[in-house]
């Protein structure tokens, strides 16, 4: 179950990575769209850290002038975890002919903690996320605008304890093989975003 998970997170991040630098390498034959962006989310519960780091960017292909679809990955943290984000992208920007313009944003996929440690007894997976953004972006002179977006990141996430029994191995419980018990603990963190970056 765990290993299954993680897994796939690491395929993901691996084929995300390869079309990156692919989409890198067709930069001039093809409309490759890039937007890379670090930043601030922020929570407002009494409890732990208000503030935390995420780095993210976005590759893709431009549908027309004015929308880009693709992939978003990167790395966000949570306290005491870190969760690198695979999702579906889409990006935005509205025309303008002023030096300023709106660019807008949605990605939606699966966040994972693939660089946790997990052991028999104690592993952790990653879930949905929704995040939705919209800022300006300034011309440079060049390709490159500079982005400076707010958002909202919602981040599924569980953590999960389990007690070894060796002689169980019926799976009518729903348990996997090997365990007398599986605790789930859900979390959901909402949180608002800052980021600035780079756009071309």
């Amino acid at each position: 179950m765990k290993f299954t998970f993680k897994a796939i997170s690491w395929t993901v991040l691996t084929l995300v990575i390869m079309l990156f630098f692919k989409g890198s390498g067709c930069a001039q034959s093809l409309p490759f769209s890039n937007h890379t962006e670090i930043g601030l989310l922020q929570n407002n519960q009494a409890i732990g850290p208000h503030t935390s780091f995420t780095f993210q960017t976005f590759n893709g292909v431009k549908a027309n002038r004015w929308l880009s679809l693709g992939f978003t990955t990167g790395v966000d943290t949570y306290q005491e975890i870190e969760i690198i984000p695979l999702a579906l992208g889409a990006r935005g920007e509205v025309p303008s002919d002023t030096k300023f313009s709106t660019l807008f944003g949605l990605d939606i996929g699966l966040g994972s903690p693939i660089f946790e440690k997990d052991t028999d007894t104690a592993w952790t997976e990653g879930g949905f996320l929704f995040n939705p953004i919209v800022g300006l972006l300034m011309k440079t002179g060049g390709k490159a605008k500079i982005s400076l977006t707010a958002g909202y990141k919602r981040q599924i996430f569980y953590e999960y304890t389990g007690v070894l029994d060796p002689t169980n191995t019926a799976t009518e419980n729903g348990l996997p093989d090997g365990y007398r018990s599986v605790n789930q603990d859900k979390f959901i963190f909402n949180r608002a975003s800052i980021r600035l970056g780079v756009f071309f």
